[in-house]
């Protein structure tokens, strides 16, 4: 089976999950061609002078990704970066072309993939990997409304990317009701979790390094959050409960570690308000994820209300399969709300009140005991259902019949 793969970006450093889908769609035995663009934020000038240096790299034995496009970079603001998008998404179109293949992978970054596949179906089978849902996510940052020429545009063109590629796969059951209330077939689309190592575990806080190089105070009760410091976390109202412990607890502290677009807003809010029990760190090496998610007493997962339907973070299933309990903030309906409580592997709140995250955090401080055990829950959850060979093999075996059914 000859699978091309387009996305935007395959960078290991940044998309650990992409690279090792490709590799484990080789080693199942397809013969994987990957087209893509040059990387460029949150990563080192190292790493991305190697990506620039090597636009031909053979990854694994059946996988030869070509990176192709612009090489000066994304570019900095919404605007810039979608026409960069644009002209990224035409060249990939015009290499996909010249490739025979027997099926086509298309990813949700750039949002524009999705209707290069819609031509491309014509030519093979095409499974869209809606990771992001898009306009949504961009309806939800920009507060547009529906109304919007724009957005009514970009809606329709959706409900395209949905009707004409081949297959659907996203990455829960909410991301599944947003898709088929946006006008798929409920047969064309299912989901598939992303995965976590196995490789992972917990990191005792005596034998971390990561907590000694940083200089985390090992007698805090921490709260910590590792990831993108974005736009769909509600910083401001962690930051507000963070002021209310402040003042009602002096042994809990807040270790928050990432880049992303909301981060300088983040920090100067800390610094003009005094903040003192908010610790903001770099983004740390993906070597070092298991140190990285046992630095908390209890891992922060915190999604604005609604977000659930457009969008997952595959952080979730990194926290549990390294052992760590969750306070997750999300819609109680959500999945991820679901999957905490069934496995009994933290606790959940609503996005909204600080004075309710605050009772869960002294919840969570005044039952310390609870913590190992819902740290080894969530670990056999992850090993039972987000094992990476479990996850990688569904869409070996969705591709597989897709050419099959061709």
């Amino acid at each position: 089976m000859r699978i091309t793969f387009i996305v935007g970006h395959l960078c290991k450093e940044r998309h650990s999950l992409l690279n090792e889908l490709v590799e484990d769609l080789g080693k199942y035995g397809a013969e994987v061609t990957v087209l893509t663009g040059y990387p460029e934020r949150r990563i080192t000038k190292e790493v991305r002078q190697y990506y620039l240096d090597h636009p031909i790299e053979k990854i694994a034995d059946n996988v030869t990704v070509y990176r192709i496009g612009s090489k000066k970079g994304e570019g900095r603001g919404l605007f810039s970066r979608m026409l960069k998008y644009i002209f990224l998404t035409k060249k990939l179109y015009k290499e996909a072309k010249k490739i025979p293949t027997d099926v086509y992978y298309l990813y949700s970054t750039p949002p524009f993939l999705g209707y290069m596949g819609c031509r491309l179906a014509k030519r093979a089978p095409t499974l869209y990997n809606a990771q992001d849902l898009f306009p949504e996510t961009l309806v939800h940052m920009t507060k547009m409304s529906d109304k919007n020429p724009l957005i009514a545009y970009l809606k329709f063109k959706e409900r395209k990317v949905y009707e004409e590629n081949t297959k659907i796969v996203t990455i829960s059951p909410d991301m599944v009701e947003t898709i088929v209330h946006a006008g798929c077939s409920p047969q064309k689309v299912e989901f598939i979790y992303n995965w976590a190592g196995t490789t992972l575990s917990h990191v005792d806080k005596n034998n971390n390094s990561l907590i000694d190089e940083l200089g985390i105070d090992k007698s805090k009760f921490v709260v910590s959050y590792a990831g993108s410091i974005g736009l769909f976390q509600g910083w401001d109202f962690i930051l507000d409960a963070a002021k209310i412990l402040q003042r009602t607890n002096s042994s809990v502290e807040f270790v928050l570690i990432g880049n992303g677009a909301y981060k300088s807003k983040l920090v100067e809010r800390i610094i003009k308000e005094n903040i003192n029990n908010v610790k903001v760190y770099p983004m740390q090496s993906a070597k070092r994820l298991s140190e990285v998610y046992s630095i908390g007493d209890i891992e922060l997962v915190p999604i604005e209300k609604g977000v659930t339907k457009m969008a997952l973070p595959s952080k979730t299933s990194v926290i549990m399969a390294c052992g760590g309990a969750v306070l997750a903030i999300v819609d109680n309906d959500s999945a991820i709300s679901k999957i905490i409580n069934d496995s009994q592997s933290g606790l959940t709140v609503e996005h909204g009140s600080a004075d309710k995250l605050v009772e869960a955090i002294t919840y969570c401080y005044d039952h310390r005991d609870l913590i190992p055990k819902w740290g080894k829950n969530a670990r056999h959850f992850a090993l039972t259902n987000f094992s990476r060979e479990k996850q990688t093999k569904k869409y070996y075996s969705i591709l597989e019949k897709m050419v099959m059914e061709n």
